[in-house]
């Protein structure tokens, strides 16, 4: 919801620049959910937890543009991860020169650009170029982020496996990328538009060293569409890059019946884990029971292959989830999720989306809270 500069006055050392914009929005999302989980210890023990951002993530941004000429506008848009089980704003992530992680409080989205009949651009910390693909067709609307093998695989949102390359450094997620430009085109008459992206490392080591380059391309009807993507990000060196091939799509099936699917692949070329390969395959759907009432179903197999510390490993999710929207801004929901590793292997646990305890091959999550947006 919009916001006036009035609310937006808290923000005091924002408010002098805030005056010169033509509109500033403060918005967010707050979502908390009590999760219980089993085999979480290698004795099967359950766990019960308040988590923050268990539907969509927890977040909140300010966000600003100003009318510069016709239908050109110079924009902002600040993002962060918000924990409202704790009150803790943003989530670690680094850049060069760093090699540890360090807290961010807009660690989701820094950017400023502008935008008109040409598309847009923006200078800054965002998304990789290919979360266009998750976005139209991850098999229930990227819920779940953490434990969601297209976020945490494919969009490489896991620092412990994809810290080593990109431009925030060792043991951060590789989603979003920061020192990054990205050119988004307009959709054109017939539904076709897409993205370039280049983050720069920063390093003296070479030009190309811990930087990112990516992009996308996509078809959309309006309710129907299909999307690719592509990535490369360099290592510390220079010598050793992670690559991303990413496909999805997703049809309006019926007028209450919405399917999707989704590929993701990205390998390792050079280093110490050159040919490792993790892939991702998703599959699900959405059906409206109601304007207020919807049922999403969804299957993720995720496998692990090549060079890699652990070893050949795999696992397969089982997702189901109710939503009730009481309005546009406030849902209920509750969902399950069954995870089976190929055995208790690290190999195959380190495929489970950290849902699993070591020594365990499987796992049953229920989960039920509240999702509110201003």
């Amino acid at each position: 919801m919009k916001k006036s500069l009035i609310a937006f006055a808290i923000f005091g050392a924002f408010a002098a620049s805030a005056s010169a914009q033509s509109s500033v929005t403060l918005y967010g999302i707050i979502d908390a959910g009590v999760v219980s989980t089993d085999n979480q210890s290698a004795a099967g023990a359950r766990t019960m937890r308040l988590d923050a951002g268990v539907l969509s993530t927890s977040r909140w941004g300010i966000s600003g543009s100003e009318v510069l000429d016709g239908n050109l506008k110079a924009n902002f848009n600040l993002e962060g991860t918000l924990s409202n089980d704790t009150g803790a704003l943003g989530v670690p992530s680094a850049s060069n020169p760093a090699t540890t992680s360090t807290t961010s409080i807009f660690d989701r989205a820094a950017t400023v650009g502008m935008s008109g009949d040409f598309g847009a651009i923006t200078m800054g910390r965002q998304n990789l170029a290919g979360i266009t693909v998750l976005a139209m067709a991850d098999p229930m609307g990227l819920a779940h982020a953490p434990s969601n093998p297209n976020v945490l695989y494919g969009a490489q949102n896991s620092g412990a496996l994809y810290g080593g390359w990109g431009v925030n450094g060792a043991n951060s997620s590789a989603l979003r990328q920061s020192n990054s430009v990205k050119y988004v085109t307009p959709t054109n008459a017939y539904g076709v538009g897409g993205s370039v992206m280049y983050a720069m490392g920063e390093t003296t080591t070479s030009l190309s060293a811990m930087s990112y380059a990516g992009g996308s391309a996509y078809f959309t009807d309006g309710v129907s569409g299909v999307a690719v993507a592509y990535g490369k990000a360099k290592d510390a060196t220079g010598t050793s890059s992670i690559e991303t091939y990413a496909v999805g799509g997703k049809l309006k099936a019926a007028d209450a019946v919405t399917l999707k699917a989704t590929f993701v692949e990205n390998t390792v070329t050079g280093g110490a884990q050159s040919t490792r390969k993790i892939a991702v395959f998703g599959l699900g759907g959405d059906v409206a029971l109601s304007p207020a009432t919807t049922l999403t179903a969804a299957y993720y197999g995720t496998t692990l292959s090549g060079t890699s510390p652990l070893g050949a490993g795999k696992a397969d999710q089982y997702v189901g989830i109710a939503k009730y929207a009481f309005s546009k801004r406030t849902t209920l929901y509750t969902s399950f999720t069954y995870i089976k590793a190929g055995s208790a292997a690290a190999a195959d646990v380190s495929m489970a989306a950290n849902l699993i305890a070591v020594g365990k091959d499987h796992a049953k999550r229920f989960a039920v809270g509240m999702n509110h947006s201003f």
